[in-house]
């Protein structure tokens, strides 16, 4: 089954693109968000992005014939390399969403990345703390969100 058959299935609150938010929840509007987003982002990913719940995206992953995760509970966003989605879970505050985002389409560009790529074999064994998959992601998640922080982008949203 193809993620807009499996999507057909569900509510879709808001859509833009490739972005769909599946939760009656997401106060934000999904075009302005994904255009700060690659305002920021040095290239244009195109790759679907499911704001949801853990137990929808769960839902999501075995519809598309792939196995669910019980760790997904601790996460507020998620790539998942095998289907090619970006999940994220936790959105209620504005600025944690945005860096959310960056950590993730980092983890996108990783796995684009053939000198990079290696990487995700390789920190599985590791401490969580330890990868340099997230060291990278959430260095680079710093970044970019400050960035935004001292736009004159982030001066004229009303929060």
């Amino acid at each position: 089954m193809s993620l807009s058959q499996v999507l057909q299935k569900r509510i879709i609150f808001q859509q833009y693109k490739n972005w769909y938010v599946l939760d009656d929840e997401f106060y934000w509007d999904i075009k302005t968000l994904s255009n700060t987003i690659f305002k920021y982002l040095d290239s244009n990913i195109n790759i679907p992005v499911i704001f949801c719940s853990i137990c929808e995206a769960n839902n999501i992953i075995s519809d598309l014939g792939d196995e669910e995760d019980e760790y997904l509970r601790f996460a507020s966003g998620i790539y998942w390399r095998e289907l090619g989605i970006i999940f994220i879970f936790r959105f209620s505050e504005y600025i944690p969403l945005i860096e959310t985002l960056f950590h993730e389409f980092r983890h996108v560009m990783q796995d684009l990345n053939p000198d990079f790529r290696h990487h995700f074999e390789c920190d599985k064994k590791l401490p969580y703390q330890e990868r340099i998959t997230e060291i990278d992601a959430f260095q680079f998640a710093k970044e970019k969100t400050n960035e935004y922080l001292t736009s004159e982008s982030f001066k004229k949203v009303d929060l």
